[in-house]
């Protein structure tokens, strides 16, 4: 499923991300936002106060979606423990990369997202993280080792979000990472 596929089901959700995708935040306006969703600009002040408002529930229908996604790699524990992190960690990494392949404005958007949804973005972090150290967990590395090692991990894929021009290379080293990680793990 695309990045924009996740906002298909609301008008508001569509317009605001094909507006941002197209124009960065900065430069996007109530008014494409508005012609987008077929809406007047007063309609549109009915649903939101201002762009921010449109930003943030963009970014709540992608965060909501990669989450889901993160947590059912987590909880399939058909695959081996490498598989399982680097599945939850891709769900943020590919959530990124998704929205790199839509828009040039990818790190922007990210960016003006962490500003107007402060909390909201640090609740997803320390999710994806909970998660990677959850799975780490199996190897029966110790709790506070694995969570010390998922917050590094997850670090590493902020890292890796900003290679937007080479999707392939990203994923190659996320998963030569975590597989390097988790042998290190079960050998101790």
């Amino acid at each position: 499923m695309s990045v924009r596929d996740v906002v298909s089901g609301d008008p508001l959700l569509v317009a605001g991300f094909d507006a941002f995708a197209r124009h960065g935040f900065k430069r996007a306006t109530m008014a494409d936002i508005a012609a987008a969703a077929g809406m007047s600009r007063p309609a549109l002040y009915l649903r939101v106060k201002n762009k921010e408002d449109v930003m943030r529930a963009v970014g709540a229908a992608l965060l909501a979606d990669s989450i889901t996604r993160a947590r059912a790699a987590a909880d399939d524990e058909t695959g081996d423990i490498a598989t399982r992190v680097v599945a939850v960690l891709e769900a943020k990494l590919g959530l990124t990369l998704g929205l790199a392949e839509r828009s040039e404005h990818a790190l922007e958007l990210l960016a003006e997202y962490g500003r107007v949804a402060t909390s909201e973005a640090a609740q997803y972090t320390a999710e994806v993280e909970r998660l990677t150290a959850r799975v780490l967990a199996a190897t029966d590395a110790g709790a506070d080792r694995c969570a010390v090692i998922a917050t590094a991990l997850v670090r590493t894929v902020q890292g890796l979000e900003t290679e937007l021009d080479d999707a392939q290379r990203a994923r190659k080293l996320l998963t030569a990472l975590v597989d390097t990680t988790v042998a290190g793990l079960t050998r101790s």
